[in-house]
């Protein structure tokens, strides 16, 4: 939906005022970085950084670490990440002796049975709960896309549901479970629209209300905020910050392997050029792969341009 025009205008500023920052060189924006966790940290007891292995996460890890060497460390084991995911965390963490602690879903809450029940994680977040509402209610909306209505009418059995039990459900459980007061992410601004608006309406240092409820809610600290992609690698290089494999194979980023958010960048090819046996599965023997051939049969319109590849 529109956002008020006040706040339209402050995103206006907001994009201007960020990319002023992204034009700093590394130097500047790492000591931007330890300025801000060095403040944030002086300020709570119970910080967490949340790492997902990523190139991002990674060197906000690596930041983090240098002030406070013994912070906890949560990863998300969702029961669908990469393989080779799984053993550059292994690693890592015994490299770098991280307090690591390792949060995973309820075992009735898989990612194939939240995606059976709400829907499969296909076109993008906001594409998927778009859609996966006005097939939910029944209610399609002018304001959806041409392509957000001709899937509603398809009845297409996608959502965005699975994020939260897969990831924000353990993260909090264990964030709670610690009394955890600031969590610090790997998030940078310029990586979507939504983000932006994050930024420009809370900074990269805020406060969430009812985080944990009505009566509790938690500090987040977004370090690399003003970062871009490529100060990211910059910063790997320099330091010798390690990366997972996944990156050298094509893949843009360390998610979990069935996810299609991305199809239509190319996501599912990668995986079918890079992990075919997982690729095959996904297409052949599972609900979601029904659901992407369903998508490949009504492809003959130009709203669906890309499912030519998928194969029986």
């Amino acid at each position: 939906m529109p956002r008020p025009e006040p706040i339209r205008k402050d995103l206006r500023a907001g994009w201007l005022r960020l990319g002023r920052y992204l034009k700093w060189n590394l130097p500047k924006k790492v000591q931007y970085s330890n300025d801000l966790l060095s403040h944030a940290l002086d300020r709570h007891k119970h910080p967490v950084v949340c790492w997902s292995g990523g190139k991002d996460s990674t060197v906000v890890l690596s930041l983090a670490r240098r002030l406070a060497p013994d912070i906890p460390v949560i990863y998300i084991d969702g029961g669908v990440e990469f393989p080779e995911a799984g053993r550059f965390v292994k690693r890592l963490a015994k490299m770098w002796k991280l307090n690591l602690i390792v949060a995973k879903p309820r075992k009735d809450e898989t990612f194939w049975k939240v995606g059976l029940k709400f829907g499969w994680p296909i076109f993008g977040k906001n594409i998927a709960s778009n859609v996966e509402r006005a097939v939910r209610t029944g209610n399609i909306r002018p304001q959806l896309s041409p392509l957000e209505a001709f899937l509603a009418q398809n009845r297409v059995h996608i959502s965005a549901r699975c994020c939260e039990f897969l990831q924000e459900r353990p993260s909090k459980k264990v964030e709670e479970s610690l009394e955890a007061d600031l969590k610090i992410v790997g998030l940078r601004a310029n990586e979507s629209r939504a983000r932006v608006r994050l930024w420009v309406d809370h900074g990269d240092y805020f406060y969430v209300k009812r985080y944990f409820g009505r009566n509790r809610g938690i500090w987040k600290a977004n370090p690399i905020s003003i970062w871009a992609e490529g100060d990211v690698w910059k910063y790997h290089r320099k330091y010798g910050i390690p990366h997972c494999q996944l990156y050298d194979m094509g893949y843009p980023r360390n998610g979990c392997w069935p996810c299609a958010m991305g199809i239509r960048n190319g996501q599912l090819r990668r995986l079918q050029e890079n992990h075919p046996s997982l690729y095959r599965y996904l297409v052949t023997k599972t609900e979601m792969g029904r659901e992407l051939l369903k998508l490949r049969d009504l492809s003959q319109t130009r709203l669906l341009p890309g499912f030519d590849f998928i194969v029986e």
